[in-house]
């Protein structure tokens, strides 16, 4: 039977999720996660694209892309294929690392995108140490949003989703940091 195919459009946004398959982490150490997101940018520096959020966890990651005119199968193909070729080099191990292709939802509304983002910003609250401080977990883009972290890989466009919560840049953040309570 074959695959449904993926609604896309070069000029929309993404949320983007990547899965291992079940009996591998995808990401073993923070030197990984390091790895996928200088391969993210490298990936953004050839397709110009926008990330808009992402977090990284051990098994999977969330990812708000906006295409900005490049075809997202192309970006995603080139991202997951050239880490899990990293991966397995370095694990020696060979084969499949992501479970099925990558997951795609266009984004469609605002309110989506603000909800989105406030779901991803959330998921590190099951990793011990981090339920109270989700802004402290540094492989997700939400420490960049309210100021506490630098974007080292210099991937983020937080103003974009910033934007729909105030023009001033403090008012902005704590706007986002009460939404993210209801998230």
């Amino acid at each position: 039977m074959p695959r449904i195919a993926r609604l896309k459009s070069a000029e929309c946004s993404y949320h983007v999720m990547v899965r291992s398959i079940s009996e591998v982490q995808l990401f073993k150490e923070g030197e990984d996660k390091d790895r996928y997101l200088m391969t993210l940018k490298r990936y953004q520096s050839v397709f110009d694209f926008k990330v808009y959020a992402y977090c990284i966890m051990d098994t999977h990651a969330h990812l708000i892309i906006y295409a900005n005119g490049a075809d997202i199968s192309k970006i995603m193909h080139g991202l997951n294929l050239s880490y899990a070729q990293y991966f397995n080099r370095k694990y020696g191990r060979h084969g499949h690392l992501f479970q099925d292709r990558f997951k795609s939802k266009i984004i469609d509304t605002d309110s989506y995108l603000a909800a989105l983002s406030g779901y991803i910003h959330n998921n590190p609250t099951d990793i011990p140490g981090y339920r109270d401080r989700v802004e402290d977990y540094p492989y997700s883009s939400l420490g960049v949003y309210l100021g506490k972290a630098k974007d080292i890989f210099k991937l983020l466009d937080v103003s974009f989703v910033l934007g729909h919560f105030g023009k001033n840049i403090s008012l902005a953040r704590r706007q986002y940091v009460e939404f993210m309570k209801c998230c």
